[in-house]
């Protein structure tokens, strides 16, 4: 363990991507929110069909909906992955009241059930898909089958979602090291492969979630010498003015969240 943590240091004294020397300077936004919180969500399915209720991933539709009601009525404007960015950046001052709206793995369920409920309010939000999840043809949707989105539907969602990259092929754990496993993004020869694969299947976006949350200096180092600016992890938190764009903060939204108390600043630390 003791080499492990000796060779990322020095990875990291070794490999300073330049944009990475200018995080200091990003803090100096203007007049705005002091934090924003960006929700994190997975599996939406129906109560009644609902056969892991203590899974975190998963959240009832009605809960679902609900929350996004709650949003609509309290006047909160979802932010796309570009104006966070600018955001983070110190570029941009957003409303008072705005959220960054996340999906990850790319579930037909978001399709078929968050779409319409964001659409109704003029709500924007992103969607991490991996690569070869994405089916080729659209097929009948069965809401007690886990199923994958496909081009067409992402195609005619493109109103409402912006997709960018969860990885091509690495949403799987795998040995790093001392017997504990990892996302498999977290191996760096395995990252650049599948980097180039995402970009030839067509999701070629600055903007990248890490499978499971994992990630360390290397893989950070490697994304942005691939063009990505912005990475997500599932640390819980809001997101400020000068945090490192590639290691941003989300909040896990499940069936039992209150929307008020998650959207407090009181309710979670830095």
């Amino acid at each position: 363990m003791a080499w492990v943590t000796a060779k990322n240091k020095y990875f990291a004294l070794t490999h300073v991507n330049p944009s990475q020397q200018l995080l200091k300077a990003s803090a100096s936004a203007a007049a705005g929110p002091e934090q924003v919180p960006v929700l994190m969500y997975h599996y939406i399915v129906r109560a009644g069909l609902n056969y892991e209720p203590n899974n975190n991933s998963m959240i009832n539709l009605e809960a679902f909906e609900a929350g996004i009601d709650y949003l609509h009525e309290q006047g909160y404007y979802t932010a796309t992955l570009e104006e966070l960015e600018r955001y983070v950046a110190g570029e941009l001052t957003l409303p008072e009241r705005t959220v960054v709206l996340t999906f990850d793995d790319g579930y037909e369920n978001n399709i078929i059930y968050a779409y319409p409920i964001l659409k109704k309010y003029g709500f924007k939000a992103s969607l991490f898909v991996v690569g070869t999840n994405i089916q080729e043809e659209t097929g009948q949707f069965d809401p007690a089958q886990k199923s994958f989105l496909s081009r067409q539907q992402m195609e005619e969602t493109r109103d409402v979602f912006e997709y960018h990259s969860h990885s091509y092929n690495l949403h799987y754990k795998k040995m790093l090291h001392c017997g504990n496993e990892y996302g498999a993004g977290m191996n760096e020869k395995l990252l650049v492969d599948d980097i180039a694969k995402m970009k030839e299947a067509g999701i070629d976006t600055p903007y990248f979630a890490y499978p499971y949350g994992d990630f360390r200096q290397q893989m950070v180092y490697y994304l942005r010498e691939s063009g990505y600016r912005m990475a997500f992890t599932v640390r819980q938190g809001f997101v400020r003015p000068g945090d490192n764009p590639m290691q941003l903060n989300r909040l896990t939204v499940t069936t039992n969240t209150s929307m008020a108390e998650l959207l407090s600043p009181a309710e979670v630390e830095p």
